[in-house]
């Protein structure tokens, strides 16, 4: 009837009647679902049909569908889904009435707690991420709501790319360009999001961290307490990581991009001596394929990094003795971060070897310190590094082999002093020297 009526007067009215019924309080959800199911439908087919397409009555049913879906929530999947649908229609036919509507409440519906996004089946969180596309406005609170849903592991990984590559077409950075229309975010607060996904915890969390009472203190082996992320968590941040590198690299200035990576874990990370190992491990990753070699890391950010990676060797070595088998792709992740941040960054190989070469590394950790020289000796393409900082080696090996005693350590020292013999074999004064050394204790 509202489709073959040609009067808008009967429309508005006979629409008014229907939209009266549909917002009763003790409407049974299954009338509900099926007005609502009425006015999609008829939202969809009023192409052609002025008197529907000017209606007010469409536009405040319209207007009223994100405040819906943010309190309905998670309750009704099904009515919730039916609702993102007509959404999802009017938004991508550019209808203002819904977007000012939706760009109101949308940090409520991508509430990284309590937001329907998070909390709706897995099979209608991408429509939701998909609406991104279509806000006229994406403001930082909101992007920080998003970045913790990438981060919290709310949503999967693949889709926490998506969403991030959503926001990366639409920053000015790649070119977002729609006639007069200026890019939806700010490129200071979409480098803001990007390097918040990136560390994966909020500066809130990283303090609660400090004040941990069970915190171990830090050790010369460990300069920084990591705090265990569960293997689950850890992937997640791995691959959200990849998608935040990918947007990096392709902003067209890696060096600008490096600058103001360091900067901010200059300016907000370096003060902490705890920190989450799946972000130890996410930052050099990121510095390793952002790393311009015309710029050289600043020297409190090249401390952070020789931090972040000794540590991240540490635990490495007691992994492989604790759970070798359940935490494989966690050290894979570990070592290859640590052996290209060592390869690329500048002067960082000689600052963990420094830290390594101090002389209050207690007896009982001598032999984690041999055993994290002995992998990075087995590491081919670091040789020629190594070779660089062959006194650093020497020192080291003089360590390690002038307070070594007891046979419990034999296995380890002996794996040592092959791999240092096969990395400097051409030095032969300073091997027969450290064999020498071994004999003796």
């Amino acid at each position: 009837m509202v489709l073959t009526q040609r009067s808008r007067t009967v429309t508005e009215e006979l629409l008014a009647s229907v939209y009266i019924y549909y917002k009763q309080k003790s409407l049974l959800p299954r009338t509900r679902f099926l007005l609502l199911s009425f006015y999609n439908k008829l939202y969809l087919e009023e192409q052609g049909h002025t008197h529907i397409a000017r209606s007010k009555v469409m536009s405040c049913w319209l207007a009223s569908l994100p405040v819906q879906l943010s309190q309905l929530g998670h309750r009704n999947p099904k009515f919730s889904a039916e609702l993102i649908t007509a959404i999802h229609a009017a938004a991508s036919r550019g209808n203002k009435d819904l977007l000012d509507s939706l760009e109101t409440h949308a940090c409520t519906l991508y509430d990284p707690q309590d937001g329907v996004m998070v909390l709706l089946p897995a099979e209608f969180q991408k429509p939701m991420v998909q609406l991104l596309y279509f806000l006229p406005i994406l403001s930082q609170p909101l992007l920080a709501n998003l970045s913790s849903c990438c981060s919290a592991g709310r949503i999967s990984a693949s889709l926490a790319a998506s969403l991030i590559r959503i926001l990366h077409f639409r920053s000015s950075l790649n070119g977002w360009s729609v006639g007069n229309q200026e890019a939806a975010l700010q490129d200071v607060d979409y480098f803001s999001f990007l390097f918040s996904t990136l560390t994966g915890f909020s500066s809130e969390s990283l303090a609660i961290l400090q004040e941990d009472e069970g915190t171990l203190s830090p050790t010369p082996l460990s300069p920084l307490c990591l705090h265990a992320t569960p293997l689950e968590q850890f992937t997640h941040h791995w691959d959200v990581v990849e998608e935040v590198c990918h947007c990096l690299e392709t902003m067209g200035s890696k060096s600008q991009c490096f600058d103001i990576l360091q900067n901010g874990i200059c300016k907000y990370l370096s003060k902490f001596e705890v920190i989450p190992d799946s972000m130890a491990a996410g930052l050099l990753r990121a510095v390793s394929r952002l790393l311009d070699l015309s710029i050289l890391p600043l020297e409190p950010v090249l401390r952070f990094l020789s931090h972040c990676c000794l540590s991240l060797l540490a635990l490495l070595v007691a992994l492989q003795q604790e759970a070798p088998t359940e935490t494989n792709h966690k050290r894979e992740a570990i070592w290859s971060c640590c052996i290209t941040a060592l390869s690329r960054v500048p002067r960082l190989l000689r600052m963990v070897l420094q830290s390594m070469r101090a002389t209050n590394v207690t007896e009982k950790k001598l032999p984690q310190l041999g055993q994290i020289l002995s992998m990075l000796l087995q590491h081919t393409p670091l040789h020629n590094q190594l070779l660089a900082n062959a006194t650093l080696l020497q020192e080291i090996m003089l360590l390690l082999t002038r307070y070594s005693r007891g046979g419990t350590r034999e296995q380890w020292l002996t794996d040592l002093l092959y791999c240092y013999s096969v990395t400097v074999s051409h030095s032969s004064s300073a091997l027969v020297y450290c064999i020498s050394q071994v004999h003796t204790v």
